[in-house]
């Protein structure tokens, strides 16, 4: 056993063993009026705690309080994290020129995907990125979390932004304050280079500050036009061209770094890469260990709370408390069973939950979010987190009965939980389930007008129109003997309008409600092309990046907010 914070015993025991010796050493207050035996003789409850008694029981409350401060543990498992040597940012031009399509599908589309490239092979590197136009946005910190890094990068759209203007200036600033640590700085740009022919401003600041600019040229020397919109950009009459700065090598190759251009595969980034590495030199910033501890600051605390009771109870040194023994008996056949098992506690149910959820395993997750919120009253946070676990295991039916049973009063929840409610009942499909899903849908927009839940609305009226249609079909076939077995459920599935609206509805742990694909038991088809481009259009504006910016001084860099 060792303690994580001894210092509370350094800090707090010397004072509290002076307090208590001018404490113990004290006189009643009656006996400096009487001689001892005579005190003793006019002691009322003599049978009880004396003050001196009382004194040391206290001192021992203490003691075991600074222990448990001290924060006692037993060593459980212990793990080495090495942290990766150097950090490279990676800036993303999102000029409006990135827009052009001379390579395909788009200049941004190609960086985006190098960036990625980039990601994927980078497994030694902190990795930040910024975002640059005429002004620098930060995008992701610097991090060596792969899984998040690349789930962040997916999110960001660049050609969603098109800023007039490519300042290079601005963005050495910005790179520069925001990397702000000893060592070698190197800072990757992933751009087409505007229009500016000389960089010489650039390069004598890049040198000031030992900054190394490695550069990956996005496009073609022949360039393209530049569209907006999906028109041309016009200068008078004729349509506005740009093509690939070819500066860029000199401003890449002045400050110690290098310049490639892009190609058709991977040896692109895997050169930039590997000429990173070569000055780098490899190596790791520090190597620690983490360990995991079991704690034990309940046994003090609970040995001092139990002395508290009994220091105050003053209970008598002689006489003798009989319990019969057949009340002990009859306490231990007659209790239940449930009260008498062990349980954990509550964080560690939650704690668990969350485990699971993460894995993948949303059957035992719902299982332990429900457990959770019974032990808590019912807790509509934690039933609701249910609901989503059993709907992401393909449980729809199961899910929309837990949600239909939520009562809460925070205004949020009951939208998510009306939200949640309708794609459940649309995964499930049928007349009866689709009617519902409506209705539930109106009820969460009158809690909140959002555009996911109308979406998803129109297309469940949608589909129970066909739906309704087709029977119509069949009745009116059947009636005139010609027949005829058509399907039904051949409108659109709201599967992926439902993977939307709950991907912008999230649980109160913070974990996005993803819905899984359609089960068996649900009769679902693929969207139509107009819907599924619907869709695809709205899933791109809400889960767009909301981009940080960074205001730096323009000349020789200078204090600015750093993002991160």
């Amino acid at each position: 056993m060792t303690f994580l914070h001894p210092e509370f015993f350094y800090l707090m025991l010397p004072p509290v063993l002076v307090l208590f010796y001018f404490i113990l050493t004290q006189k009643e207050p009656a006996a400096e009026l009487f001689s001892g035996p005579v005190f003793e003789r006019l002691r009322v409850n003599e049978k009880r705690l004396s003050l001196r008694q009382r004194n040391l029981i206290y001192l021992l409350i203490f003691i075991l309080l600074i222990a448990a401060m001290s924060q006692p543990v037993i060593t459980e498992a212990t793990a080495v994290v090495k942290a990766p040597d150097e950090a490279l940012t990676v800036a993303v031009d999102i000029s409006a020129s990135m827009q052009t399509e001379d390579v395909y599908p788009s200049r941004a589309a190609v960086a985006k995907a190098k960036l990625l490239a980039l990601v994927a092979r980078a497994k030694r590197e902190r990795i930040g990125v910024l975002a640059f136009g005429r002004d620098v946005y930060a995008v992701v910190p610097p991090t060596a979390d792969r899984t998040a890094l690349t789930e962040l990068l997916n999110d960001f759209t660049p050609d969603a932004y098109a800023e007039k203007g490519t300042d290079i200036m601005a963005l050495l600033a910005a790179a520069n304050g925001v990397m702000g640590e000893p060592g070698r700085k190197n800072l990757l740009l992933l751009t087409d280079g505007g229009d500016r022919g000389d960089f010489s401003e650039a390069v004598s600041y890049a040198q000031a500050q030992k900054l190394h600019i490695y550069i990956l040229g996005i496009g073609t020397v022949e360039g393209g036009v530049l569209k907006q919109d999906g028109k041309p950009v016009m200068q008078g009459e004729k349509p506005v061209r740009t093509v690939l700065n070819p500066s860029l090598r000199t401003l890449a190759e002045s400050t110690g770094g290098l310049y490639v251009d892009m190609t058709v595969g991977s040896r692109d980034v895997t050169a930039l890469l590997s000429e990173l590495r070569r000055h780098a030199g490899g190596g790791e910033r520090g190597v620690k260990e983490i360990r995991l501890y079991g704690q034990l600051y309940i046994l003090p605390l609970g040995a001092a709370l139990f002395l508290l009771l009994l220091a105050n109870a003053s209970m008598s040194r002689r006489e003798r408390v009989a319990v019969p023994p057949a009340l002990l008996l009859g306490v231990l056949l007659s209790g239940n069973a449930a009260v008498l098992r062990a349980e954990p506690f509550d964080y560690e149910l939650l704690e668990s939950a969350k485990g699971y959820y993460e894995q993948g395993d949303y059957t035992r997750a719902a299982r332990a979010f429900y457990r959770y919120g019974v032990h808590n009253g019912n807790d509509p946070a934690a039933m609701y987190d249910s609901a989503h676990a059993l709907y992401r295991a393909g449980k729809y039916d199961a899910a929309a009965a837990l949600w239909e049973r939520i009562r809460s009063k925070e205004r949020m929840l009951q939208f998510s939980t009306l939200h949640n409610l309708g794609n459940a009942r649309a995964m499930l499909g049928g007349r009866e389930n689709l009617e519902a899903a409506i209705k539930v849908y109106q009820k969460a927009l009158y809690l909140q007008n959002d555009s996911q839940t109308r979406e998803n609305m129109a297309i469940v009226r949608g589909r129970l129109m066909r739906l309704v249609q087709a029977e119509r079909h069949r009745t009116a076939a059947a009636a005139t003997g010609t027949g005829g077995d058509h399907n039904a459920s051949g409108a659109p599935s709201p599967t992926n309008g439902a993977q939307n609206a709950s991907a912008q509805t999230e649980t109160p742990e913070g974990n996005e409600a993803r819905p899984s694909e359609a089960s068996g038991k649900a009769k679902t088809a693929a969207l139509s092309d107009y819907e599924a481009a619907m869709w695809r259009q709205s899933l791109q504006r809400q889960s767009r990046t909301h981009l940080y910016k960074i205001t730096p001084e323009r000349a020789g860099g200078g204090d600015h907010v750093v993002p991160w």
